[in-house]
């Protein structure tokens, strides 16, 4: 903006009307002017910096108003990571040799060997076979188990966060046991466990927790409970295969949660093969919009593998994880899995994907004379601890294990050994 000063003269004689005319002009541009500056605030100098200042300003904002539209449009990928692994089977033979002098028990030795492969993951899941009753309602062995708590100690050390309760032998020792075992649990801050309810309520409330910003919906099924049946009006004590409980369970966890794993107790007993009752209530669930499957209950195990949903999802099938501890005494069921995987979950589309799934075979360790146990992962197991097993005698070997786990697993996913 250009601005002039007006220079006023005094001429000699001036009729007074035009002397008037001339003051009110002058009076008249004299206040535009002083209006114009009052509007600029500034010199010529400071109107053309205060110009480019605007115009940096705005140039600034709108780089930065584009820059948050590509955030916007690039949300976060949540990830967490999982593993899961076979049934816990308490046997006799194994609590006796973990007996202290003073009637306690100590099982952490067991599961040390693979302790660190379970802490390492966000989430880790195994599958309690035997209720955990403690030793105040007697210890049992089968064919009705009672364990003792000390087993969920050594499980909560060894680093698990996800204990499955529904199993054909969770009924042993009755209502007592579950109510028992739900209630030491309790003491166990860092342990979740799914498929028993210590009442109607906790029934109908779903399981949801949150790790790295995602919400992970858990729930567990068993086929049945060895022939007991729950009291009348208490079914709620186990999660019992029922589909339409399923369903409705499920659809509950698909409005609360982020990605749905379920566990499921079903198939028929050391057959490496899932049977066809498992294979259409994996096609349920993964219909259902369930993303992960644990599968237990054959002690041996079974394939792992995708499946595609009616929605076009893709669902992650662990028919069975085998035997992660037990006293069985067949070579078949030494051999056990570990399945590890990682989850991304997109908060804008709600898309769940799969990386790093890997399957690492795990191996019950028993000496002779069931003198003491442990698991080990099959890369770790050598040829020395194979001569030492119980039943390399009767041919069970490193070899052996290997060549068990190549012709289950076949090579959809990385085999480690």
């Amino acid at each position: 903006m250009t601005m002039s000063k007006l220079k006023i003269t005094s001429p000699g004689a001036v009729h007074p009307a035009t002397m008037r005319s001339i003051l009110i002009t002058t009076l008249s541009l004299l206040m535009v002017l002083g209006l114009a500056v009052a509007l600029a605030g500034c010199t010529p100098a400071q109107a053309a910096k205060n110009t480019l200042s605007s115009s940096t300003d705005f140039d600034q904002r709108t780089s930065q108003d584009t820059e948050n539209a590509v955030t916007q449009k690039v949300p976060e990928i949540k990830t967490a990571t999982f593993a899961a692994v076979g049934d816990n089977l308490i046997h006799l033979t194994v609590y006796l040799t973990h007996r202290l002098a003073d009637g306690s028990y100590n099982f952490d030795d067991v599961y040390a060997p693979v302790a660190p492969f379970i802490k390492e993951v966000d989430v880790a899941y195994i599958n309690q076979e035997t209720v955990c009753g403690g030793s105040e309602l007697g210890l049992s062995d089968y064919p009705c188990f009672n364990s003792p708590h000390e087993i969920l100690d050594a499980v909560d050390k060894a680093g698990f966060d996800w204990l499955n309760t529904a199993s054909n032998h969770t009924f042993d020792v009755g209502e007592a046991g579950i109510l028992s075992q739900l209630d030491y649990l309790q003491k166990l801050d860092g342990l979740i466990q799914t498929g028993t309810q210590a009442s109607q309520e906790d029934a109908e409330t779903a399981t949801v927790i949150e790790v790295n910003d995602i919400k992970l919906g858990l729930a567990s099924y068993t086929y049945g409970l060895n022939g007991f049946v729950t009291p009348a009006g208490k079914e709620y004590l186990v999660n019992l295969i029922d589909r339409d409980k399923i369903k409705a369970d499920i659809e509950k966890l698909n409005q609360l949660s982020d990605v749905q794993m379920v566990s499921m107790h079903w198939g028929t007993e050391y057959s490496h093969e899932p049977n066809a009752e498992q294979t259409e209530l994996a096609q349920f669930l993964s219909d259902l919009g369930v993303d992960v499957i644990v599968g237990a209950h054959p002690h041996v195990v079974e394939p792992t593998t995708f499946i595609t949903g009616a929605q076009g999802n893709k669902t992650l099938v662990i028919y069975s994880l085998g035997n992660f501890l037990s006293a069985q005494d067949e070579p078949p069921r030494m051999l056990g899995e570990m399945a590890r995987w990682s989850i991304s979950f997109n908060p804008s589309n709600k898309e769940v994907t799969f990386d790093n799934i890997e399957i690492l075979p795990t191996v019950t360790q028993i000496y002779p004379g069931y003198s003491g146990f442990a698991v080990y992962l099959l890369k770790d197991y050598t040829d020395e601890l194979a001569s030492q097993h119980m039943l390399a005698s009767r041919g069970l070997s490193r070899s052996y294990l290997i060549d068990l786990a190549q012709n289950v697993f076949g090579d959809e996913f990385p085999v480690i050994y």
